[in-house]
């Protein structure tokens, strides 16, 4: 047991020491504007260390609050372009900024944070409630309605994250994800009081099913509130599909903490 400790403590230390947290050419201060007039900033948090992409719905109004996703990209995402946030065809596809940039989220806001080289979320969840204190201290956020989504690497970080700080969220949606021991923690006593809805595809060949069905088994003998959606398309980067839909949108919006 104590060797498995130290693996794993050597292996996130590895890890956070390889990244480098830097902020990107990318960020200013300035509100940017979408071809369909939606507001969006690149940022940079001094907090933490992360470069993030925030966008507000097209009729903001700093005085109301609003209901917050935060999205967590996959693995080939990371680095320092910005932009691959919002659409990256050699890796996750449709990023979910580019839904509320073309005005289809227009009750949230959305906050995509940049992933730098040689790390994983699950080794950052640290810095992510960094963020999100920062976040929600500077923004007009309704706190009671903060949701936690992600995809592949980023699916796996919306468990992690979940687990480590579930104070922060009123509903999480990992999609293609899963539990991948030494190195994740499976305390889902944490987490049995939030709402959630797990996507998967049957033949995904990235991360096997058999990665969530784990975590799925224990949370329904713990009577948590879990929808479950498995696809059966041989896809691996699901959000296209599930963004596209819609439905999630509007079921975290069903709930509040």
């Amino acid at each position: 047991m104590i060797m498995r400790c130290l693996l794993i403590t050597i292996i996130t230390f590895m890890a956070t020491a390889c990244a480098s947290f830097k902020k990107t050419s990318d960020v200013g201060n300035h509100v940017l504007l979408s071809e369909q007039g939606v507001p969006y900033k690149y940022m940079f948090c001094e907090d933490s260390r992360l470069n993030y992409l925030i966008t507000y719905p097209k009729d903001y109004h700093p005085e109301k609050k609003y209901p917050m996703i935060l999205f967590l990209h996959s693995m080939s995402e990371r680095g320092y372009e910005l932009q691959k946030l919002i659409r990256n065809d050699e890796g996750q596809g449709n990023g979910l900024a580019k839904y509320a940039l073309e005005n289809k989220l227009s009750q949230f806001i959305t906050i995509s944070p940049l992933c730098p080289d040689g790390i994983y979320w699950s080794f950052l969840t640290k810095r992510l409630n960094k963020l999100l204190v920062t976040v929600t201290n500077n923004e007009s956020i309704d706190i009671d309605k903060i949701y936690l989504t992600g995809i592949s690497m980023g699916g796996m970080g919306t468990w992690s994250f979940a687990m480590d700080y579930p104070q922060w969220f009123a509903g999480i949606a990992p999609i293609s994800g899963g539990i991948y021991k030494p190195f994740m923690s499976d305390n889902i006593q944490k987490i049995i009081n939030i709402p959630i809805w797990v996507f998967h595809d049957k033949f995904d060949n990235e991360i096997p099913i058999e990665k969530t069905v784990g975590i799925l088994k224990k949370l329904e003998e713990a009577k948590a509130e879990v929808n479950i959606t498995i696809y059966e398309k041989g896809e691996h980067y699901l959000n296209n599909i599930v963004f596209e839909e819609g439905a999630l949108f509007d079921w975290f919006l069903s709930y509040r903490k």
